[in-house]
């Protein structure tokens, strides 16, 4: 199955932000088994990201497929890169502190999405951003959606 996630953010976190995220994941067969959005206030869209991340993963889980291998597709090279380059593993050694010695920032919901990086059932893929990816611009669409019905 794959999965497909976005966040979308105005204002990215300054006074008067709105952000949007939203998932999707396809069967086999390129048809939409479930799919899910929500919008908070005053966020940056590296949280969306990681939310509609976080909320496609506990909702694959949910399906109960433990045989099934998810590929989760993201255009968050925020996400993807903290994936592909283990930052995360460096970030556990030094105490949740950043090469710059800072606290990670969004560290609880790293906290919460990390787990899925070591899950061999899911294995996470970068995804070019507003290009003639299905999928992706879907999700996309849904995420500005809720960012601006939210």
């Amino acid at each position: 199955m794959k999965i497909y996630t976005d966040g979308a953010t105005s204002n990215n976190g300054y006074d008067g932000a709105k952000g949007g995220w939203a998932y999707v994941i396809v069967d086999d067969f390129n048809k939409p088994v479930c799919y899910g959005a929500g919008a908070a206030p005053g966020v940056t869209n590296n949280w969306c990201e990681l939310v509609a991340l976080i909320e496609a993963c506990h909702k694959a889980d949910e399906l109960d497929r433990s045989d099934e291998i998810f590929e989760v597709y993201s255009d968050s090279a925020y996400c993807i890169n903290c994936y592909e380059q283990k930052w995360w593993k460096n970030w556990i050694v030094n105490g949740w502190k950043n090469s710059k010695k800072q606290p990670v920032a969004n560290q609880e919901l790293w906290k919460e999405l990390i787990p899925y990086f070591t899950d061999p059932n899911f294995r996470f893929y970068k995804v070019k951003g507003h290009s003639d990816d299905y999928w992706n611009n879907w999700v996309d669409n849904r995420a500005v959606e809720a960012k601006l019905n939210g």
